[in-house]
């Protein structure tokens, strides 16, 4: 049953991102996170789960800083935002009684879904260049109302009068990158086949995202020694092809996305200025209102209300700091720290973790990538046989 669950909410998390239940104006529970609170309970029930007294304490604070930043925060602030904030993170209280490194389980757990999600992606690609139905890149509008995921993404880009792949089932051509990208690096420590590796790289192409690549560069910096030899030579080859596709491509895919950076009349237009730049203006003037938004912040969901003046994404260290201010943001980092990092194993994902959580995109509150985590850390040890 345990395995089940663990396998349901990981399955989930990729395949049925699109789907969800409503919860307020702007949200919507992930299946993902109710197979996964599923997965928790049953462990507890187990006894191979239990809620860690110091975690417990630390979390009190997150909840009690959240507290205090919604009711001094700015009329914008949202009830339904607060109680998201405490049902993502509660999770992260509970200690695993195995600690053993859970990094070959979960790839265990990820890498065929992954092969699926990479084949779906390249073979959607290439159908738009035969036929291009309305549900090839977005079919949300023929999921129920009430089973739709309300939360907003830019699922369709086209380049060039080239539409982005986004892995047919995820709800941004980026994520899809950056589960490419963990495709890749989870060969590179533990798989053997070249042909799957490329089949990962074409996904990580054919998504012309830039996140999946500050991924895929992060793993070749922090875990390129641990790589077998053969791996390492397959990780180089990648690297090399994909440098020369986006510098050879007609617009320069490479350059073109390191120009994004400079700012000027486009901070707030371009991808990258977006994610980047765009967020730490609206940070520096969020948390200078006065000394009662730096320290507490300007309330939960605020950010998305700026937002709505020009385009802009939430990454986690803007939304998390201008929402809850520097105290909410210590809280929960400190949780998330002692929860997540005080381990004995060799934690060989954790950098690819923190720079996809904090830089990557607005994580803060969805669901389907902090279940990511909290199945690493948590859970997918216990799809080892020994406990069955």
């Amino acid at each position: 049953m345990l395995k089940a669950l663990i396998f349901l909410t990981a399955f989930s998390q990729i395949f049925l991102s699109r789907f969800g239940f409503p919860v307020g104006e702007s949200f919507s529970l992930a299946p993902s996170y109710i197979f996964l609170y599923a997965a928790l309970i049953t462990a507890v029930a187990k006894g191979l789960l239990f809620i860690d007294l110091k975690l417990l304490l630390i979390f009190s604070g997150v909840v009690l800083s959240s507290i205090v930043s919604f009711f001094f925060g700015e009329p914008e602030k949202t009830f339904t935002s607060l109680i998201l904030y405490w049902f993502v993170y509660f999770p992260f209280v509970f200690k695993s009684c195995n600690t053993a490194s859970p990094a070959f389980l979960f790839y265990n757990l990820y890498y065929p879904l992954f092969l699926l999600l990479a084949f779906f992606g390249v073979l959607q690609f290439v159908a738009q260049f035969f036929f291009r139905p309305d549900w090839l890149f977005d079919f949300r509008q023929y999921i129920p109302d009430f089973l739709q995921n309300k939360n907003t993404m830019n699922t369709v880009i086209i380049i060039s009068g080239v539409t982005k792949s986004n892995g047919f089932f995820c709800l941004e051509p980026s994520f899809f990158s950056q589960y490419m990208s963990f495709g890749i690096i989870l060969l590179g420590l533990f798989g053997q086949s070249f042909a799957y590796g490329f089949l990962f790289l074409f996904g990580l192409i054919l998504s012309f995202s830039g996140t999946g690549v500050i991924l895929y560069a992060t793993g070749c910096i922090f875990l390129y020694k641990y790589f077998s030899k053969i791996n390492r030579v397959f990780i180089l080859l990648a690297l090399t092809i994909f440098l020369l596709f986006s510098i050879l491509t007609s617009e320069n895919l490479l350059l073109s996305r390191m120009e994004e950076f400079k700012g000027g009349a486009g901070v707030r237009t371009s991808s990258a200025a977006m994610r980047f730049l765009t967020p730490r203006i609206t940070l520096a003037e969020g948390l200078s209102k006065s000394t009662c938004a730096l320290f507490f912040g300007n309330g939960p969901g605020t950010i998305s209300k700026v937002f709505r003046d020009f385009e802009g994404h939430d990454p986690v260290w803007a939304k998390l700091f201008f929402e809850y201010g520097l105290l909410g943001g210590f809280f929960l980092l400190v949780f998330l720290f002692f929860s997540v990092v005080s381990n004995s194993y060799r934690d060989y994902l954790f950098p690819l973790f923190f720079i996809q959580y904090i830089f990557l995109g607005g994580h803060l509150l969805n669901f389907d990538i902090v279940s990511f985590y909290v199945l690493y850390y948590k859970l997918v040890s216990f799809t080892d046989s020994r406990y069955f």
